[in-house]
């Protein structure tokens, strides 16, 4: 008797694993980034389903979608100790490949186009609500971290038509970001792929303390002159007017 409600028991809980809803990954992402992501129209299960992905507005009364796409869950991986996870945008394209292991969770892979403002949205730092336009496009040939939040790899972020709302119809130009972890710290560079407003300079982080980074600006004085207000805090005049320093500490 005792065995045949163990087994019933256990069918049970693998039936309500295996129809867990979709809904219930909205719910993760919106507890993890504190409702700043959520999945719109999520639909089929945490294994196999597709929804909006989408960032909601500062004010957190509309949402603004940026991607379109399934994930399917890649059970095939159980066979070297992980659980594998792909997102595939509508197109039929790979957008995240995830794998899941005792240690931690690596990305495989990532290549990810999304428009800038609505992933600015999501971030809770007074930079990113300068009103920064643009197409946004972030590829990762390799990361892994650990439960404790040691990690290791590679990313690129191009930046392309750059802009900002106070200068409405101007673009800045095509910037390209880089950066590497290393365990509990990494380091960061920009530069610029063309345009008339030039952006170089590089930067560290450290597990615990605050990013740091250094850089310049240089372009139109009508546009580097609006800086040091547009990015309070952190951009800052020299005695040149067309030449912007940027610090963040």
């Amino acid at each position: 008797m005792m065995l045949r409600l163990l087994v019933a028991a256990l069918a049970m809980l693998f039936l309500l694993v295996a129809w867990a809803p979709a809904t219930l990954l909205d719910a993760a992402l919106q507890r993890a980034t504190d409702g700043r992501l959520r999945i719109l129209g999520a639909s089929g299960s945490v294994w196999r389903g597709e929804g909006t992905f989408a960032s909601l507005t500062p004010d957190g009364r509309a949402a603004q979608p940026w991607l379109s796409a399934g994930w399917d869950t890649e059970f095939g991986s159980l066979l070297t100790g992980a659980l594998g996870w792909r997102l595939v945008e509508r197109a039929g394209a790979t957008v995240l490949q995830l794998r899941v292991r005792p240690g931690g969770v690596e990305v495989v892979e990532a290549d990810i186009d999304a428009p800038l403002k609505p992933l600015l949205d999501s971030i809770p730092h007074p930079i990113a609500r300068a009103g920064w336009r643009g197409a946004a496009r972030l590829q990762i040939p390799g990361w892994q971290c650990d439960w404790q939040g040691q990690c290791d790899g590679r990313l690129k972020l191009t930046w392309q038509d750059a802009g900002v709302e106070l200068v409405p119809g101007r673009r800045f130009g095509d910037y390209e970001i880089t950066a590497t972890a290393r365990g509990n710290a990494g380091t960061m560079d920009i530069h610029t792929l063309s345009g008339e407003v030039k952006v170089n300079g590089g930067g560290s982080w450290q597990q615990g303390q605050r990013p740091r980074f250094d850089g310049s600006v240089e372009g139109p004085v009508e546009i580097v002159g609006r800086l040091p207000n547009v990015m309070d805090g952190v951009a800052f005049p020299t005695r040149n007017p067309a030449v912007a320093e940027i610090r963040l500490r």
